[in-house]
């Protein structure tokens, strides 16, 4: 099954023949009680509203655009199916982000047994400085990876998707103390790793 944010049908003034009209005011909760009910573009206005902030997470969590782009996908199809056991409790995006991070973890796994040829930028005519940018990105996007799960979720939950403290504790089901803990000991990990001897 493949989502297409164009698959967006909208209609206006309402709920009318089984679609949604787009005035954009329905809550996450609403569109997915609505999708649950079987109405048309309500998991397409989901997509619409999340699919940017989804992709730029899983793009920093895999490190590779088209493996995050098949993440996003993945993640918004799992959206989808499990809309028949959603409860409107309004923890939409925590929900969003577990299934996310769960479909990330699993991409990692399965990249793991593939081998990454890098491109060589000095050959492509990119400058000095930007291939020195490039590699610092790499650095750090490497380091993010060699964190621990627990470590890696809360940084990437923290600086990709933006989520205050008491978010991410909703998301992962800890305590916001733990949040913050997890976060000092990732951040004091990654300056060690990364600070030149």
């Amino acid at each position: 099954m493949e989502l297409h944010r164009g698959q967006l049908a909208l209609i206006a003034g309402g709920v009318r023949g089984g679609e949604l009209a787009g005035d954009g005011d329905e809550s996450d909760d609403g569109l997915m009680l609505l999708a649950r009910g079987g109405v048309g573009g309500a998991l397409d206005a989901l997509i619409e509203r999340h699919q940017a902030r989804v992709l730029r997470l899983a793009s920093r969590y895999v490190g590779d655009a088209v493996l995050a782009a098949d993440v996003a996908q993945n993640t918004f199809v799992a959206l989808f199916r499990s809309a028949p056991q959603y409860q409107a409790r309004g923890k939409f995006k925590a929900y969003l982000y577990r299934l996310l991070l769960n479909q990330c973890r699993m991409a990692r796994r399965s990249a793991r047994s593939h081998v990454r040829v890098l491109s060589d930028l000095r050959e492509s005519g990119v400058g000095s400085e930007q291939v020195l940018q490039r590699e610092r990105q790499r650095d750090l996007e490497q380091a993010v990876a060699r964190l621990s799960v627990k470590l890696r979720d809360v940084v990437v939950l923290r600086f990709c998707a933006e989520l205050s403290y008491d978010e991410i504790a909703e998301t992962l089901d800890i305590p916001t103390g733990t949040v913050k803990r997890r976060l000092f000991d990732a951040m004091a990990k990654l300056r060690d790793e990364l600070e030149e001897p």
